[in-house]
């Protein structure tokens, strides 16, 4: 069985959010993130995906105790691929390339990501990693699979 590359491209999604903490919050140790859930639909010319970014965020409590909260964010977006036609196989590969954060009060925390997504189309039956129905794929970040750490600088809010 041979690997048919119909078309490949790469595209880049923004993930913004302001999340509310559960508890006060004097500084953000690191937030730690994941792609997951990766799949996507082709359709004439176009080829669309969705995903949830999970973030573990490690942060200093009021009393100087670091604890966690997840968070799932969802993330849509599309490519459009002249040779995308149903039928077709998608390989989704996605990589997070940037994690910004701000604490703007103690209880309200903004991120913003970027999620660089290398789609290719596959003209073959369904192999794992390789969408087509509903398969996932996680992160690499640089080199490191799964996963992307963002250390806080130690900035404290008053």
């Amino acid at each position: 069985m041979s690997l048919n590359i119909i078309a490949e491209t790469q595209v880049q999604v923004l993930v913004e959010d302001t999340i509310t903490l559960f508890a006060p919050a004097i500084k953000v140790d690191e937030i730690k993130a994941t792609v997951q859930n990766l799949r996507c639909h082709i359709i004439p010319e176009k080829v669309i995906f969705q995903g949830i970014l999970h973030k573990q965020i490690f942060f200093v409590n009021e009393n100087n105790v670091v604890v966690h909260q997840g968070v799932d964010i969802p993330f849509s977006g599309f490519v459009d691929l002249v040779q995308a036609e149903p039928g077709l196989c998608c390989q989704l590969t996605p990589i997070i390339e940037f994690i910004d954060f701000q604490l703007l009060s103690p209880t309200s925390l903004r991120e913003v990501t970027v999620i660089s997504i290398n789609v290719r189309l596959l003209d073959l039956p369904p192999l794992e990693n390789i969408f087509c129905n509903s398969l996932q794929k996680n992160a690499v970040f640089l080199g490191a699979k799964d996963l992307f750490v963002a250390r806080g600088k130690g900035i404290t809010t008053k």
